[in-house]
């Protein structure tokens, strides 16, 4: 048995924050070591004063990476926890604010899972994704997400 929370996150297209996000990730991480060879090439290629450095390279740098993850972090706040999914040997279980329903495997052909909000930090995720979009494929072929 297995539970995980269901989230969520007030927009029309949650698929489209997730892409956003992971854009956002890809930035954050490759800042730093962009940050790391600026410095290096400055430094030693170009000989320049470490005082000028500091001024038109740390700064920026420094204000681009914390403003990253501030967007990254505040946006994870500003999703909801509505419920929780369990699955057990013979059903799924879903329990939606005070409502839930039990969904037995014979009804359903396939379950999809794909990546939605990459974590900022460790605490949030051991996978690295905060949260995913769960898919269900009944057997009279209607869709659940």
């Amino acid at each position: 048995m297995s539970k995980y929370r269901i989230y969520q996150i007030d927009h029309p297209d949650p698929p489209a924050i997730g892409r956003r996000k992971r854009v956002i990730a890809g930035i954050y991480a490759i800042s730093s070591p962009v940050f790391v060879l600026t410095i290096n090439i400055s430094l030693n290629g170009l000989n320049i004063e470490i005082y000028k450095i500091m001024i038109f390279c740390v700064l920026p740098f420094l204000i681009l990476y914390l403003g990253l993850y501030l967007k990254l972090r505040s946006d994870n706040r500003k999703i909801k926890t509505i419920g929780e999914i369990e699955f057990t040997q013979t059903a799924i279980n879903k329990r939606l604010g005070d409502s839930s329903i039990s969904l037995p495997y014979s009804l359903i052909r396939k379950l999809e899972i794909q990546r939605h909000i990459p974590s900022v930090t460790i605490k949030e995720s051991n996978s690295g994704f905060f949260s995913y979009i769960l898919g269900i494929t009944f057997v009279d072929s209607c869709k659940e997400f």
